[in-house]
């Protein structure tokens, strides 16, 4: 029988974590371009963002050519992507000469990102963003691709608090990813989570 779930944030009533945010605003616009299969995810991390952010958007698909909404953004918005790539940028040298009015993240597995990137021309004509000085992943149940890689809701906070100049904005959204995290390892059981998710050693 299938567990009732919170209608807000589709955790298992139990683990539900609405209650743990309170929106606020970031200092630029947050547009996710999420992947169909990644939207389905029971731990995606792009909801906690979109309920987290007042001025954050969640649109799922693969190709957006023909999305309206994300067509006015990038008509009428100073808009960067957070991708990494030959001619991509560091925080502080866009601050140097720019202030991005929106930024806009790819949610999905390294792979299915990149299927979003190349599958639309027009992400691929604007300036992109890197992040330096990357944060050790909290995301212990998931498989990262490699070395350094985050969530969509750790690079997009990491990327807002260099933006911003504040080491500390948006804890609460990290604070809530953890919980949701802690309480997936607890209903998994220790042993089961050790298993399947090796912990590397320090």
């Amino acid at each position: 029988m299938p567990r009732d779930k919170c209608p807000r944030c589709q955790r298992p009533e139990k683990q539900c974590y609405c209650k743990e945010l309170k929106e606020e605003r970031a200092c630029m616009d947050v547009i996710i371009l999420q992947h169909p299969r990644e939207s389905k995810h029971p731990l995606n991390t792009a909801r906690i963002l979109k309920m987290g952010l007042s001025n954050c958007e969640v649109w799922t698909g693969e190709d957006f050519s023909g999305h309206p909404l994300l067509q006015k953004v990038l008509k009428e918005k100073s808009c960067y992507l957070l991708f990494p790539g030959t001619n991509a940028k560091t925080t502080r040298e866009v601050l140097q000469t720019a202030t991005p009015e929106a930024l806009i993240v790819l949610d999905g597995t390294w792979r299915k990102a990149k299927k979003i990137y190349y599958s639309n021309p027009q992400l691929q004509q604007l300036p992109c963003i890197e992040l330096t000085d990357l944060p050790i992943s909290d995301y212990r149940i998931r498989k990262a691709p490699g070395e350094g890689a985050l969530s969509t809701v750790e690079a997009t906070v990491a990327l807002l608090r260099q933006a911003s100049h504040n080491s500390k904005a948006h804890q609460q959204l990290l604070d809530t990813f953890r919980l949701m995290i802690e309480q997936q390892i607890n209903a998994m059981g220790q042993e089961t989570f050790l298993k399947n998710y090796p912990q590397k050693p320090d």
